[in-house]
């Protein structure tokens, strides 16, 4: 068994023994999306594309900030706070070993929890994604981008306890980038927060989804979304590699004397 596959098997037990982090990581996400189907589908004119990207949103931002992000930032401060990360470093797992067996879990509930989504979305009469692969990256690409943002944030957080406070920063950030407070914004403001991380994620996965990044309207098709797609797709591979940079060198392996 590799070092990787060992660390990732005891990230997936403590996450199994936690019942509250396991709820909080499976079921949360997925209550107001469904939810939201539900009355959605149950309106005069049946599930509307913009009810299924609003649902869509709300999951990806859940899923995201609340799973991925805010998880991901009280494991690692609750492992340096006890000394775990310095004793890895001792043995044989690589520092990239010892920084990913905690985000295994977090990717491999965000396929499974896509997938149960998008499976719902289909069951309500939703309309069928123009371009699966651009959801997938979304919701893949967003996840590696909340996780490295994690990185950054543990550098200052003192323990699980103080990540309520160091966290609220970014979940502000994400906030602002939904698509529903872009769209009441002046256009000046609107292309400020288009550059932040949620608004990328949001924006990717309702191109992948409708064929546009505005539900209900015209969809451009599969081949136009990859084109559609360089502008988000750039500001969350900069947002990914600039949080990896910053998280090299600031990352901290042990408590503070």
């Amino acid at each position: 068994m590799s070092t990787m596959t060992a660390l990732s098997r005891a990230e997936f037990t403590l996450l199994g023994r936690n019942r509250v982090l396991l709820f909080n990581a499976t079921v949360i996400p997925l209550v107001l999306p469904v939810v939201m189907l539900i009355i959605s589908s149950r309106g005069d004119d049946g599930l509307t594309d913009v009810g299924v990207g609003a649902a869509l949103e709300f999951f990806a931002l859940f899923l995201l900030v609340f799973m991925v992000y805010y998880n991901m930032l009280s494991i690692y401060a609750t492992r340096r706070d006890e000394l775990v990360l310095k004793r890895l470093r001792t043995g044989e797992s690589s520092d990239i070993q010892i920084l990913m067996g905690p985000a295994v879990p977090s990717f491999v509930l965000t396929v499974a929890l896509g997938l149960i989504v998008g499976a719902v979305v289909l069951a309500f009469g939703g309309p069928i994604p123009t371009n699966v692969l651009l959801v997938a990256f979304a919701l893949l690409g967003g996840a590696a981008l909340f996780a490295a943002l994690a990185l950054i944030t543990s550098a200052f957080t003192r323990n699980a306890e103080a990540a309520q406070i160091t966290s609220l920063p970014v979940i502000l950030i994400a906030m602002a980038g939904s698509a529903m407070l872009r769209d009441v914004l002046p256009d000046s403001l609107s292309r400020v927060v288009e550059l932040t991380p949620m608004a990328a994620v949001s924006d990717l996965l309702n191109l992948g989804w409708f064929g546009t990044t505005t539900p209900g309207d015209a969809s451009v098709g599969f081949a136009a979304t990859f084109a559609e797609a360089g502008m988000p797709v750039a500001v969350m591979l900069a947002w990914i590699l600039g949080s990896l940079l910053i998280a090299r060198t600031h990352f901290r392996w042990e408590p503070r004397s």
